[in-house]
């Protein structure tokens, strides 16, 4: 189960506002707006003291996505709630006029390049942290991308991810989260992932997975659970494979096989039988990756922001 990705807050840290003043930051000990927050985080005021810790407090979302004030930013705002992130200072979305959709493959090119999965996954660098930065970079080379939430059954806990609109395959759900993720990868057969970004499949009502990105062929749903299909169908070959290796080693321990005898035949023929399904299971497991994610986590919502509502 996917857990602890959004600082023991709802996803992305999208409670609902405290009844202080409305429009106003916490900061460090001194009320101030939105904008007077950012000028802050850019340099343009000193006067507070290096590394506080805001509580955030906007005012309510309209049905149109912006706030009931004239203050602009780039933060994202969900159920009237700015969303934050591990270090609970909001996520920002920088956007680029210029971006715009690119091919599968160049998609694919700049998940590659970028190394924000490389980041240590912690307390104060979680999930929505990777997705802003991951779509913040996507943006800065001109590709057109999406923060996305996701909300889980019976689980207060979500995640976050990217989506990008390609021109040949639609909609691909991007996931970037770095080490963290290891609770839910499956170590055996497998060995441990080197790389952690990945192609993310999302349907509300189904449970959330990933492929490793090399190997996530289609971003469509059905090829995920055909892909999951058949790494349990690899799975259960190989452990009964490795089961009769097992009885095989037992059943020549200590002995003697003489040439031409019937049961040095019978051994040959269990050794061959056993080299053919050692050559199939590679060939099956070609498209498999060395590791791969199965959760069952149920998504409940998703919710994309493809700019800043703020």
């Amino acid at each position: 189960m996917i857990t602890g990705c959004l600082a023991s807050l709802t996803w992305a840290g999208c409670s609902s506002p405290s009844p202080y003043e409305e429009g106003l930051i916490w900061y460090n000990g001194v009320w101030v707006t939105v904008e007077e927050y950012e000028q802050i985080k850019s340099g343009e005021q000193s006067s507070i003291i290096d590394e506080p810790t805001p509580i955030i407090n906007i005012p309510p979302v309209s049905e149109t996505g912006t706030t009931d004030t004239n203050t602009q930013s780039n933060f994202i705002y969900d159920d009237g709630a700015i969303c934050v992130g591990g270090d609970n200072k909001p996520i920002e979305l920088i956007d680029n006029p210029e971006a715009k959709n690119v091919t599968y493959e160049e998609l694919i090119d700049f998940i590659v390049t970028d190394r924000t999965d490389e980041k240590v996954y912690s307390s104060w660098y979680v999930c929505a942290d990777f997705a802003e930065d991951v779509h913040n970079n996507a943006e800065a080379v001109g590709i057109k991308a999406a923060w996305v939430g996701l909300d889980f059954e019976n689980d207060p806990v979500g995640h976050a991810v990217n989506a990008f609109e390609t021109t040949d395959k639609g909609i691909v759900f991007i996931d970037c989260t770095g080490q963290s993720l290891s609770d839910r990868i499956s170590q055996y057969p497998f060995e441990p992932c080197e790389e952690w970004e990945s192609v993310a499949y999302v349907e509300i009502g189904k449970p959330y997975g990933v492929i490793p990105l090399h190997y996530g062929q289609s971003p469509s749903y059905d090829f995920y659970e055909q892909y999951t299909e058949k790494c349990y169908e690899y799975k259960q070959l190989l452990d009964d494979y490795n089961e009769e290796i097992s009885r095989y080693n037992q059943e020549i321990r200590g002995k003697i096989y003489y040439e031409g005898s019937p049961e040095l035949a019978e051994i040959e023929a269990w050794e061959a039988e056993l080299d053919e399904k050692s050559r199939q299971l590679d060939e099956f497991g070609e498209d498999i990756a060395d590791c791969w994610a199965d959760s069952d986590s149920i998504v409940s919502d998703i919710t994309i922001f493809w700019e800043s509502n703020g």
